[in-house]
C-alpha cells in the first residue's frame, strides 16, 4: 500500500541495561560454538518489571519529542509477545491511562515479532480514513526473564533481548514520511511453533521454561528432515515479496535504500547471500547494533529506526526499509523517507 500523507513524528526506545555475550560464556549459560555461530556481542537485560512500563517510558519519550497532546491521538496499539506483568489484564488500557489518555482507541497486537510493523500498517490504514490532522502511538514491550524464558538458551541462533519501544504515526508532520507498507501471511509451516509439545490448560503446564528449540525439532520429526530447507527458502520467499511489494509501491528500488533495519536475528539464522543478492549491503543495515541489542520481541523495527535518527546515521532524503517477520508466519515491510534530524539524546543505544 502506497500511503499518502502519513508520517513518523517520533521513534523512542527504553532498553535494559547491557550484558555481554563473552560473560555468559564464562560462566556457563551460553555455548561457545553457538555465540561464534550467532555472532553475538550482548543482550539487553531489563532487572525490574512489569514489562509494560518499559513501553510507557518509550512512549513518553516519544509523546516528549513529538510534541504532540493526547486530544490528538485516535489510536494506540501495543504489540508483545512475553508476560506484561499480570495474567488476565487490560495491557493496553494500562498505556493508555499513562500516555495519551484521552478518547483513542486502545488495542492489543499478537503476531510474535512482527508485531511492531503490523501495527504501522493497521494504524496508517486507521489514519488514512480520518479527516484531519490525527495520530497513533504504536508501542512494544518485551521482557525475558526466567523461569519462563532462559534467553541463552531458548532458541538456537536466537538471542531475546528486553526493551519497549514507541512510535508515533501522524496525518499532519514527522521527522520521516511513511512512503509504503506491506503485510502478508503464510501458515504453511505455522507448526513450526508447536512441535510435538502437548495441548495445557494453562501458562506453564508443560513445564518452564519455553523451549523453542526442542519444538522446532519435535516439528522436523514429524515431518522430515527435508522440511527445514523448505520452510528457510519459503521465509525467505515471503521476506522478499513483501520487499519488492513495499518498493514497489513506494516507486523505488533496492539502490534507493539507504538503512535496512531487518529483525535482530543472528547471523547463524541470517542468509545474508540471499540479502546480498536482492541487493542489500550489510553495512547499511542496523546489525552492527542489533547485535549488541538482541531480539526485541516485537520491537526491533521501532527500536532500529530510532537508532539511526538518534545517532544521527541517517540524513535528510534517506530512504530506510523495515522489515519484519513472525512465527506463524506473518510477514511485513515498510518504507520512510527521512524529512528531518533531529537532535535527539541515545534511547536505543
Amino acid at each position: 500500500m502506497r500511503w499518502n500523507d502519513i508520517y513518523i513524528s517520533a521513534a523512542a526506545a527504553s532498553l535494559g541495561r547491557r550484558e555481554t555475550t563473552a560473560d555468559a560464556v564464562a560462566d556457563g549459560r551460553y555455548d561457545p560454538e553457538e555465540n561464534e555461530a550467532s555472532g553475538y556481542h550482548a543482550v539487553r537485560v531489563s532487572d525490574e518489571g512489569p514489562a509494560v512500563e518499559l513501553a510507557v517510558r518509550a512512549a513518553n519519550l516519544a509523546l516528549q519529542r513529538c510534541g504532540k497532546s493526547g486530544d490528538e491521538f485516535e489510536l494506540l496499539a501495543h504489540a508483545s509477545i512475553a508476560h506484561q506483568g499480570l495474567d488476565d489484564f487490560a495491557v493496553a488500557s494500562y498505556l493508555h491511562r499513562r500516555t495519551v489518555g484521552g478518547k483513542a482507541t486502545a488495542l492489543e497486537i499478537r503476531q510474535a515479532s512482527n508485531g511492531g510493523l503490523a501495527a504501522v500498517e493497521l494504524a496508517a490504514a486507521y489514519l488514512a480514513t480520518r479527516q484531519g490532522p490525527s495520530s497513533a502511538l504504536l508501542t512494544t514491550a518485551d521482557r525475558f526473564v526466567p523461569p519462563v524464558f532462559e534467553r541463552f538458551r531458548m532458541a538456537g541462533g536466537l538471542l531475546l533481548g528486553d526493551g519497549g519501544t514507541a512510535l508515533v504515526l501522524s496525518r499532519d508532520r514527522g521527522v520521516a514520511r511513511l512512503l509504503s507498507s506491506v503485510a502478508i501471511g503464510d501458515s504453511t509451516y505455522e507448526g513450526l511453533q508447536i512441535g510435538n509439545e502437548p495441548w495445557s490448560d494453562y501458562p506453564g503446564a508443560n513445564g518452564w521454561p519455553v523451549d523453542g528449540q526442542a519444538r522446532v525439532e519435535g516439528f522436523v520429526a514429524q515431518h522430515g528432515a527435508e522440511i527445514f530447507p523448505e520452510l528457510v527458502q519459503s521465509i525467505w520467499r515471503n521476506e522478499t515479496e513483501t520487499m519488492e511489494r513495499a518498493l514497489a509501491d513506494a516507486g523505488l528500488g533496492t539502490d534507493d535504500i539507504t538503512w535496512w533495519v531487518f529483525p535482530n536475528m543472528g547471523e547463524a539464522l541470517t542468509d545474508w547471500d540471499s540479502r546480498k543478492a536482492f541487493g542489500v549491503d550489510v553495512s547499511r543495515t542496523t546489525w552492527d547494533w542489533g547485535r549488541r541489542a538482541g531480539h526485541l520481541g516485537a520491537g526491533d523495527q521501532f527500536a532500529g529506526l530510532a537508532y539511526l535518527l538518534e545517532s544521527r546515521k541517517v540524513r535528510a532524503g534517506d530512504r530506510v526499509l523495515l522489515n519484519g517477520a513472525g512465527t506463524g508466519f506473518s510477514f511485513a515491510s515498510a518504507v520512510v523517507e527521512i524529512i528531518e534530524e533531529p537532535e535527539w539524546s541515545n534511547s536505543a543505544d
